[in-house]
């Protein structure tokens, strides 16, 4: 929908996750990195700023249930947008984005006169946000495993446990760098995007960096949500209730030991 301030491009439910995404990714980073290098001095000072290490890891973890149960959400929210209302998965990569891909790189050689047209999700925004979905699922396992090392290592092992430690402090200097590099060049460098924080892209921008999607709006041919139907709504809550009692059933395991509660230091 086009208005005086661009067109409308995410609603107050993407603002809303965007918002407590990046909330808790800053408030992650700023209570993990002083684990992970504790002997540094900058370390040492984030420590002193939070009044001890103990409060750091409370942060931590709570920063860290907050974004696992996100993640949560997202999946329900994806099962109700496809199984119910039928929105075309935009952010799911296909054959169209490795066109779109190598279009851009003859571009950027100089081969083609002009950058590919993208769709409302382009092929870097998918890579991204399929980082997002991996990176966040893996931070949760092993940010798990860490918090109930008793519990988990009477699974799968006390090497799992180094191995979680590995991959959670592994994946956290991953994380970091590709939001201060990656995610920060394409909204911040490239362009100044603030659509995710107001929900409106100029017309311009769109037009340079989602050329199909603004075709289609132009045309009125975007696709529209459809209709609630019972036997889709019963299917989405039969799936839902899955997520919600298997979470809940981990959630009952790895607490049913009370006297686990040693966490292993980041």
């Amino acid at each position: 929908m086009k208005e005086d301030r661009g067109i409308r491009r995410f609603t107050a439910r993407h603002i809303v996750n965007h918002s407590i995404m990046l909330v808790c990714f800053a408030g992650l980073v700023l209570t993990g990195m002083p684990q992970r290098y504790p002997a540094q001095t900058w370390a040492k000072a984030v420590v002193m700023l939070f009044g001890g290490v103990e409060r750091v890891r409370f942060v931590h973890h709570w920063l860290g249930t907050i974004m696992s149960f996100q993640l949560v959400w997202h999946v329900i929210e994806i099962l109700w947008l496809t199984v119910v209302r039928r929105v075309p998965m935009h952010m799911m990569p296909g054959l169209p984005d490795m066109r779109h891909f190598l279009h851009q790189i003859r571009f950027n050689l100089g081969v083609e006169s002009t950058p590919p047209r993208l769709p409302r999700y382009g092929f870097a925004e998918k890579i991204e946000y399929l980082a997002l979905i991996w990176g966040t699922a893996l931070m949760v396992a092993t940010g798990l495993v860490l918090l109930y090392p008793v519990r988990f290592s009477s699974v799968i092992g006390g090497e799992a446990i180094l191995a979680a430690k590995a991959a959670h402090g592994g994946e956290a200097v991953l994380a970091f760098l590709a939001i201060l590099t990656w995610h920060a060049y394409f909204v911040h460098v490239r362009h100044w995007n603030t659509s995710m924080f107001t929900g409106y892209l100029d017309e311009a921008a769109y037009a340079e960096e989602h050329a199909l999607e603004l075709q289609q709006i132009r045309r009125g041919e975007v696709p529209q949500p459809a209709p609630v139907r019972f036997w889709r709504v019963s299917v989405f809550a039969v799936m839902a209730l899955v997520v919600v009692v298997g979470t809940g059933v981990l959630l009952y395991w790895v607490g049913a030991m009370a006297t686990d509660i040693t966490t292993v230091s980041r």
